[in-house]
């Protein structure tokens, strides 16, 4: 009797290489808030020495996030988190999806289920720390006339200091992975629309409700806040009759 012999060639699965166990941390602390668009990575040297891992690893590390399109390596400068980190996860979105009404609402259909859950989670579980954070849409109170990117930039600091705040990883991993076409569609938000006092009061009544420890309140808070701005791009960028 011949024995069979399986023709398949199946790599047996390999444990995660320190590289990227590496590489994994830094991730962490981009979806954590600790490193930001902008910001300078310490020296390979004191990153081997707070990783406890040698000076090759981290270098490599280094080079698989660079090529995810997530760092940037700046020569004789050192390495950056690139200010697009995530467009790598949202390229096939650009600005026509935002034309349509259909689009719209869909993507507010998404931020609602997200963004009204982790308000009512920061309720809960923010941290002194965290409240600290989500207090920087005070700033938009001292932009002088209109400034649709710093504005956005505000916007956008707000909305992930409460993502932080949730507490809850995949929730944040999630809208980091958004992050692309929700900074669109807020930049079209406050082009479409004179708003930035009412933008103002929208966000302090959901600090407000955290500050509260209310999570109804900052969940009506937020849906509040969502849905008058679909109000306003669909009315003033879209027009009624627009499908």
């Amino acid at each position: 009797m011949e024995s069979y012999t399986n023709p398949l060639k199946i790599e047996p699965i390999q444990r995660n290489t320190v590289t990227e166990i590496v590489a994994q941390r830094l991730m962490r602390l981009l979806s954590e808030g600790v490193l930001r668009p902008g910001d300078k990575l310490p020296a390979e040297r004191d990153l081997a020495q707070q990783l406890r891992v040698g000076r090759t690893t981290v270098r490599e590390a280094l080079k698989l996030l660079t090529l995810s399109g997530i760092l940037e390596a700046r020569r004789g400068d050192g390495t950056y988190v690139r200010q697009d980190f995530t467009a790598f996860l949202t390229q096939q979105i650009r600005w026509p999806v935002l034309l349509c009404r259909r689009e719209v609402n869909m993507i507010v259909e998404v931020r609602e289920g997200l963004e009204v859950k982790a308000a009512g989670l920061a309720a809960q579980r923010a941290t002194p720390e965290d409240i600290e954070r989500i207090a920087v849409f005070r700033q938009l109170q001292q932009i002088e006339g209109r400034d649709i990117e710093l504005e956005t930039e505000l916007d956008m600091q707000f909305h992930h200091a409460i993502a932080v705040a949730a507490h809850n990883e995949l929730l944040l991993q999630i809208m980091l992975s958004l992050q692309g076409i929700i900074r669109q569609y807020i930049a079209l938000s406050s082009e479409a629309t004179d708003r930035l006092e009412t933008t103002f009061a929208e966000h302090q009544a959901i600090y407000d409700a955290i500050v509260a420890r209310d999570p109804a309140a900052a969940e009506r808070a937020m849906m509040n806040h969502l849905t008058i701005s679909r109000r306003g791009i669909l009315d003033a960028a879209l027009g009624s009759d627009k499908d």
